[in-house]
């Protein structure tokens, strides 16, 4: 699985990804959770509790479906993290793709780096 990264923190480079949702496999959640890295430099995390709230009465696949739903919302500062975060994306109708790497100690950035930023085939 993956995880979803907001960044609105100043990137790199000079193309606007500001409102771009990039993918991620470096993050501790993994189940399709978000994550922001703010204007500040703080990564966010949103928290949820899960509820069931699937169909007993369904048959076959539809009967699970809703069964980890996820309920009370709400974004928390990963105030814990310590480590490399490396996010991605494609764009230019999925022709190129780009690449980060973020450091953070203590959930505060402290480094950045665009590792590619590439055509995907010509």
């Amino acid at each position: 699985m993956f995880d979803n990264i907001k960044c609105s923190y100043k990137l790199p480079i000079e193309k606007d990804f500001s409102k771009e949702v990039f993918q991620t496999k470096n993050t501790p959640a993994q189940w399709l959770d978000h994550y922001e890295i703010r204007e500040d430099g703080t990564l966010w995390h949103e928290n949820y509790d899960t509820e069931d709230q699937s169909d007993p009465n369904e048959i076959g696949f539809k009967r699970f479906s809703g069964c980890c739903t996820k309920v009370n919302k709400r974004w928390e500062f990963v105030k814990d993290f310590i480590g490399e975060i490396r996010f991605y994306t494609t764009y230019n109708s999925d022709k190129c793709c780009i690449e980060f790497s973020s450091y953070f100690v203590n959930g505060i950035l402290k480094e950045l780096h665009l590792i590619r930023d590439e055509e995907l085939y010509e």
